[in-house]
């Protein structure tokens, strides 16, 4: 990070994630001094879904940048499955998943999820952002928790300005809705309306965050992988981060 953003943020190395050949950092990007009240952003969970990731790397600044001049306190946590996203795979270097194992007593599925959950319980943000993509449907939707209704329709009007969303009562199949010692366990399709599916209690990082005080919206968003490009899935991802902010501001 350039010196101008040192004296406004903070990147702090959790601890190490593995990977092949070596283990490589597990970060978070966050506002200094720390705050509470704000916005948290999570991406790279499943690294066959890129446009999160590239989104907090490619807007960077400009996310850095809007949340200081809005005032609104901002942690990132941009790639918590590096080797998913160095081999574009799901699972971690040990074959589990990152998104599952935060709470409802579902087991966790490795170091990454275990340092995050562990980081993430010192955060007190009122919004938590999980960016995800679907490799099913072409369409966008949002999973949401917790979410006041204004934020709900302004993160939805966000994100269909930019990609089309799941028609309402359109079904989308979740194949990991629960793990359990690693072994799935419910399976299901779940029912879309108005571009949201609510209240899906599935052990993600989503679902805990929203048990937590304070906090007035969880949400996953999830544009999809095919059909559309890449560019215009990140700059998706970069209006609900921006109508977020605009919330808190």
């Amino acid at each position: 990070m350039i010196d101008y953003w040192k004296r406004f943020y903070r990147l702090t190395v959790l601890g190490k994630a593995r990977s092949i050949p070596r283990s490589v950092p597990l970060v978070r990007i966050a506002s200094w001094p720390a705050r509470s009240g704000g916005l948290v952003i999570v991406a790279g969970f499943h690294c066959t879904e890129p446009a999160g990731p590239l989104c907090l790397v490619h807007y960077l600044h400009h996310i850095l940048g809007r949340a200081l001049d809005l005032g609104v306190p901002l942690t990132l946590y941009p790639v918590v499955n590096p080797y998913g996203f160095d081999y574009r795979k799901r699972s971690t270097v040990d074959g589990g998943y990152t998104n599952a194992g935060f709470i409802h007593a579902i087991d966790s599925t490795g170091p990454e999820a275990a340092l995050l959950r562990k980081d993430m319980e010192r955060v007190r943000p009122r919004i938590f952002l999980d960016l995800h993509e679907d490799v099913e449907t072409k369409r966008s939707y949002l999973y949401v928790l917790n979410g006041q209704p204004k934020l709900v329709r302004n993160l939805v009007k966000a994100l269909g300005r930019l990609v089309p969303l799941v028609a309402d009562k359109e079904t989308i199949h979740d194949p990991q809705i629960i793990i359990h010692r690693g072994v799935q366990v419910e399976t299901g399709r779940l029912v879309v309306h108005g571009g949201v599916i609510r209240n899906h209690h599935d052990g993600s990082s989503e679902d805990f965050m929203s048990h937590q005080p304070g906090v007035v919206g969880s949400f996953a968003v999830e544009t999809p992988t095919r059909g559309v490009s890449i560019e215009l899935r990140m700059a998706a991802h970069l209006a609900v981060i921006d109508a977020a902010l605009d919330f808190l501001a």
